[in-house]
C-alpha cells in the first residue's frame, strides 16, 4: 500500500520547533497490551495539567502496515502535536484487519478496539468522549465498520481510501455518527466503485457504503463533486442540524495526506470546528 504522503504544512510544523516532540507512552519494545493484541500511543507535550484530559486520534494502518509505522510517520506526529491530541496506533493482527468481508480472520476486531479504548481511558489522560477514528486503505475500511457497529465509542470518523467490503452490511447502528470520507478519483488500488480480489473477496463501493450508513442522505456521484488540481473538494451530505457527513475527493491515487485528517478533526470535534482555507466545501 502507498505510504503516507507528507505535506509541506506537516513538515514545516514538525521541523520548525513550533511543537515539542510528543512523548512515547508505549515504547516500541513492548507497546501497550490488551487481551487480544497491542497498540502504541504518543502524548502531546507539554503534558496536560493535573486532571486535564486530551482528545485523541486512533489511526488504523493499511494492509501490511503496523503500529510502529504509524508512530514513525512524521506527518502524523506533527498533526498530533499541532492539535494537542494523543495519537493511538492499534496493531493489526497479521498486519491486516479482520472486519466482515476481509480475507483476515485473526480476531474479533470490535472486541479488540473496545479493549484498547478501555485501556487508554484507564491509563492515560485521554478524554474518551473526544476520540476520532481514522485510517488508510484497509484501515479506512476498519473505520467504516467501527462507524457502523460502534458509533457510540468515538466522537467522529475519518476514513481514507477504504469503505465497506462485500457483502455490504444490511444496516448500521443509529444514530449516525459524524463521518468525513476522503478518496482519490484515480485510485486503482481501492477504487471508488470497489473491485474484485483473488479468492472471491471484493472491496465495496463508496457510494453504496454511504447509502447504508446514511439512508436519508442525498445520492451523489463523482460528477457532483468536481475536483481541483490540489487539495480536496468536499460535498456536505447531512441535513442542517444533523451530524456532519461529507464525501471529499481529490484527483490523485491511493494515498493520504495528514492535512485531510486535520481538516476532519476541525470540522467534527466541537465548537472549534472550521474549514481549512485551501479546501472547498460544496452543498
Amino acid at each position: 500500500m502507498t505510504r503516507l504522503l507528507l505535506t509541506a504544512l506537516a513538515l514545516a510544523a514538525w521541523t520548525s520547533g513550533a511543537s515539542a516532540q510528543p512523548r512515547d507512552a508505549c515504547p516500541a519494545e513492548r507497546g501497550c497490551t490488551v487481551a487480544d493484541g497491542r497498540y502504541r500511543l504518543i502524548l502531546p507535550e507539554p503534558p496536560p495539567a493535573d486532571g486535564e484530559k486530551r482528545g485523541a486520534i486512533m489511526f488504523f494502518h493499511g494492509w501490511q502496515g503496523s503500529a510502529e509505522e504509524t508512530l514513525a510517520d512524521a506527518g502524523l506526529q506533527a498533526l498530533a502535536s499541532r492539535l494537542g491530541v494523543a495519537l493511538i496506533a492499534p496493531d493489526g493482527a497479521g498486519k491486516t484487519w479482520s472486519y466482515p468481508g476481509s480475507p483476515g480472520r485473526h480476531r474479533d476486531e470490535f472486541a479488540f478496539v473496545a479493549q484498547v479504548l478501555d485501556d487508554v481511558s484507564s491509563r492515560f489522560p485521554v478524554d474518551s468522549s473526544r476520540i476520532m477514528a481514522s485510517g488508510f486503505s484497509q484501515g479506512g475500511s476498519m473505520v467504516w465498520y467501527l462507524a457502523c457497529r460502534m458509533p457510540d465509542r468515538f466522537k467522529a470518523f475519518a476514513p481514507v481510501a477504504g469503505a465497506f467490503w462485500e457483502p455490504l452490511p444490511a444496516s448500521c447502528a443509529s444514530p449516525r455518527p459524524p463521518l468525513i470520507h476522503m478518496h482519490g478519483t484515480a485510485d486503482m488500488t481501492v477504487p471508488l466503485a470497489g473491485r474484485a480480489l483473488r479468492n472471491g473477496f471484493r472491496q465495496g463501493d463508496v457510494f453504496r457504503s454511504l447509502a447504508i450508513l446514511a439512508p436519508t442522505a442525498p445520492a451523489v456521484t463523482v460528477a457532483d463533486i468536481p475536483t481541483q488540481p490540489s487539495g480536496l473538494s468536499c460535498r456536505a451530505l447531512a441535513a442542517p442540524g444533523d451530524a456532519p457527513l461529507e464525501l471529499c475527493l481529490h484527483e490523485g491515487g491511493h494515498g493520504v495526506d495528514p492535512a485531510w485528517i486535520e481538516r476532519a478533526w476541525l470540522r467534527t470535534m466541537g465548537p472549534e470546528r472550521r474549514a481549512t482555507d485551501h479546501l472547498s466545501v460544496k452543498r
